[in-house]
């Protein structure tokens, strides 16, 4: 299924780039004008898990349609560039300064008119100094320091936290990635919302129940540890303490708190700023959980991030790529 959204008449000799977000589960691509403005937008649901790596040229193509044309590079990050997507390019080693994306784009060799890169991901060690990975992150951080510094905030502290499937915790110096850790919180969440003993025969609400979440967090914050925590959902209710409406947002506090807790409890350095940038509805809940750890925290919009980081990108790299890079 594919939906399209003209946000402006398209003037084509105005535009500059396309911005293209391939994840897991959906694409979305945009045509982008010199001054880093949608002119349009198209989204498809043939998300990486759905092709294999012949198809994507393909589906690209119908996607874009009459957007294919010399001269319009297209620049491409998520999962497009990992195991199982259209090209696997390899993590960029941390510590990196962000800006030297730019530097190590994937141009795959196709037979559309377009110029095409990928942006590769990003590799470090987590707080525990185990291996941790990144792939389409890396892009949205790039836009995030980009509206830093349009802010003139580029050179305060702060973590960036990106929560999500899996939650990133990002730790940036002068623009360089120095470390990241993540946390498996979305999907662990997903696994037990649907599948586990503790919500079994329980009601979904779409309106947050914002008492039953911070229920969570504050056992999340008690002795007895996450795996104790967690079967609580379960036995809080049955001894009348949890509405039966109520459960699925306890146990959603219990899992977030945890992943803010145990993260921030880790970092080498005391935090005193964050940056979320991700969905609304997942940043209501990170700054409930962080609120209780006298932070300040503000919010960037995971799309936004992403559509500024590759215009970051376009403007740093020429009109004529080295198509050798990744070869």
């Amino acid at each position: 299924m594919t939906s399209v959204n003209s946000v402006s008449p398209l003037s084509k000799p105005s535009t500059n780039f396309i911005a293209v977000d391939w994840g897991t589960t959906n694409l979305r691509a945009f045509l982008m004008n010199q001054q880093g403005q949608i002119q349009a937008q198209r989204s498809s649901d043939k998300g990486m898990l759905k092709l294999s790596s012949d198809e994507f040229e393909k589906v690209l193509a119908d996607l874009l349609d009459d957007w294919l044309e010399s001269g319009l590079p297209i620049y491409m990050a998520g999962m497009v560039g990992s195991r199982g997507g259209w090209q696997e390019v390899p993590y960029q080693a941390c510590p990196m300064p962000l800006d030297e994306l730019a530097n190590h784009l994937y141009w795959l060799t196709t037979s559309l008119p377009n110029q095409i890169a990928i942006v590769p991901g990003l590799q470090s060690q987590g707080v525990a100094g185990m291996a941790d990975v990144m792939r389409g992150e890396e892009t949205q951080l790039l836009g995030a320091l980009d509206w830093l510094e349009s802010q003139n905030l580029s050179r305060e502290e702060r973590v960036f936290c990106l929560p999500g499937t899996h939650c990133k915790w990002v730790q940036i110096e002068q623009g360089q990635v120095t470390g990241f850790s993540t946390a498996i919180t979305g999907e662990l969440f997903a696994r037990l919302d649907d599948e586990s003993s503790l919500v079994k025969g329980l009601p979904h609400t779409d309106e947050l129940q914002v008492q039953a979440f911070q229920r969570g967090l504050k056992a999340s914050r008690q002795a007895g540890g996450i795996l104790h925590q967690l079967f609580s959902a379960r036995s809080r209710y049955v001894c009348g303490e949890l509405a039966a409406h109520e459960v699925r947002d306890y146990l959603s506090g219990i899992v977030i708190g945890h992943d803010v807790n145990d993260t921030l409890s880790a970092l080498p350095n005391k935090v005193k700023s964050i940056l979320i940038i991700g969905s609304k509805a997942l940043t209501e809940r990170y700054q409930m959980a962080l609120s209780e750890h006298d932070l300040n925290v503000d919010f960037m919009e995971a799309g936004e991030a992403s559509i500024r980081g590759l215009k970051r990108l376009a403007n740093l790299t020429s009109n004529t790529p080295n198509l050798a890079e990744g070869k």
